[in-house]
């Protein structure tokens, strides 16, 4: 519609700004000029303070999530440090046992993601993702009563299905909220949860095991799944009030910041803000699966989160190996893990400033290599725990980069973007039973095998990012064409008008 058609026009400077909110309202994004949507634009941006309004969305959505996050990652992993503190001496545990009770993990966690983001707009973000937090404390607690292999086995098949829609969920709804260009921060904040977990998830694991071992008659790495699943059950209650849904239905936000906001949304990825739909679009399922660039991003996934997962369940252990005694293992975990969150803040920043995604991909892919092939070939204990830092630096800096680069590929319909990112999480955590695999206890103390094997997929990770790099550059330079000969309202396969163009 014509803006001109409305009460009064909006950028009259006579406007209340309740008139302007209203008529923005009416405002779509394929019904309208660029002219009139610019001029709405500016209207409202002129009440909004936009770094305020930033700062409100970080601290009530990202913020909530990085901590969910933090305690899933405390409580999905903490079993390598209860390990340490002799949960497989107090079980009785031999063999490769350990290692296959890390491994089922993961076969719930695969394949429960795609049917979570399939349902979590017709529940809703904010009762969807605390009440699957809720389910994977109890789990949590379930585990610190457990008294052989079979029960360590059921529980973490268990905590692989409780926590399964959670991180493809909340990078949904962090898609939903932010510019394309302001999603690799946001991810590397929301992923720092992982590693500030592995940072204090050692320190933590300290005093408990160390002081609480006994109390109750309960042995040390009882304890710290007790408490880590009761701390987490707590957040989980307090999340339900305080998660928000979409920025269409925002309360925290003012009526003309949140039209605003919806506004700059609509512009950058260039198509109608479908998040009022509950259910999923199937057609939107078509068009994932017909597009070879999933799979070439899903194999990037794999190779990278099995890096990810090797640091994530064996730092502890392979510090061990270098001849640290168990506790202060834990302890030298931290340096690294605080490094390569530092570095990774500064490098996707960056990544957002520059709308650069690739040659970021790629720096981070060879910092984890140097690190893996250090811990392989090095034999000085120095030079080794030097190693850790690239590792931790590497996989903190790669991740975040990958799912913001594949929340804009997909980026729209919305149901689109919330099915490739639960395919590629899903399968890429397939990795995690390769990882948990990779450094069996008669490979000990170097781990040659395992570092080498994470090696190697990182360099093919490197090369499926220049692929995936060239196909972009090819179907933007495509989109190029169709308007140089004047197919300017051609709107692509998936829907996305055709001044859209991928980030690289």
């Amino acid at each position: 519609m014509d803006i001109s058609q409305t009460n009064k026009p909006i950028m009259n400077c006579t406007s209340t700004i309740e008139e302007i909110v209203r008529n923005s309202n009416e405002i779509s994004i394929h019904s309208t000029t660029n002219d009139d949507r610019k001029s709405t634009q500016q209207s409202l941006q002129s009440l909004v303070d936009k770094k305020k309004l930033l700062r409100k969305i970080d601290s009530r959505l990202l913020l909530t999530l990085a901590v969910m996050y933090c305690l899933a990652c405390l409580d999905r992993t903490s079993i390598g440090n209860a390990r340490l503190a002799g949960l497989e001496n107090n079980l009785g545990l031999y063999g490769n046992q350990f290692q296959t009770s890390l491994a089922v993990f993961y076969i719930g966690y695969v394949l429960f993601q795609i049917p979570s983001n399939m349902v979590i707009k017709k529940f809703t973000p904010s009762k969807w993702i605390p009440a699957l937090m809720v389910a994977w404390s109890v789990v949590i607690c379930c585990m610190a009563a457990v008294k052989n292999f079979g029960g360590l086995v059921a529980t973490r098949l268990l905590l692989g299905v409780a926590e399964a829609g959670f991180v493809p969920g909340a990078f949904f709804i962090l898609s939903m909220w932010y510019k394309r260009s302001q999603c690799a921060i946001r991810f590397s904040l929301f992923h720092s949860g992982s590693f500030l977990s592995g940072a204090f998830g050692g320190l933590l694991a300290y005093f408990i095991t160390k002081y609480m071992d006994g109390k109750g008659g309960l042995e040390g790495w009882r304890w710290l799944f007790l408490l880590e699943g009761l701390t987490t059950f707590i957040f989980s209650l307090v999340s339900f009030f305080i998660l928000p849904n979409f920025p269409e239905t925002a309360t925290f936000l003012t009526v003309q910041e949140r039209d605003y906001w919806v506004t700059c949304l609509r512009k950058d990825d260039c198509s109608l803000n479908d998040s009022q739909h509950y259910k999923i679009d199937h057609h939107s399922l078509y068009l994932v699966v017909k597009d070879s660039k999933i799979y070439i991003v899903m194999l990037i996934g794999i190779f990278v989160t099995t890096a990810f997962h090797s640091i994530a369940l064996y730092l502890p252990t392979v510090i061990h190996s270098m001849g640290f005694d168990p506790l202060k293992s834990q302890l030298l975990t931290v340096p690294p893990y605080l490094t390569g969150w530092c570095i990774s803040l500064v490098i996707t920043l960056h990544s957002d400033k520059t709308e650069e995604r690739s040659f970021h991909l790629i720096f981070g892919g060879c910092l984890a290599i140097i690190g893996f092939f250090g811990l392989a070939m090095f034999e000085n204990i120095n030079l080794l725990y030097a190693s850790t830092f690239f590792c931790t630096t590497g996989v903190s800096t790669f991740l975040p980069i990958l799912i913001a680069w594949i929340s804009s590929i997909f980026s729209t319909p919305h149901d689109k973007r919330a099915i490739a990112l639960a395919m590629v999480t899903s399968f890429s955590n397939i990795s995690g039973v390769l990882a948990s695999m990779l450094y069996p206890t008669n490979d000990g103390p170097r781990y040659f095998k395992g570092h080498i094997t994470n090696a190697f997929l990182l360099v093919l990770v490197v090369i499926l990012a220049v692929i995936v790099r060239f196909m972009l550059i090819n179907e933007n330079k495509k989109m190029d064409q169709k308007i140089m000969i004047g197919n300017s309202d051609t709107k692509r396969q998936d829907n996305e008008v055709s001044n859209f163009r991928y980030i690289l």
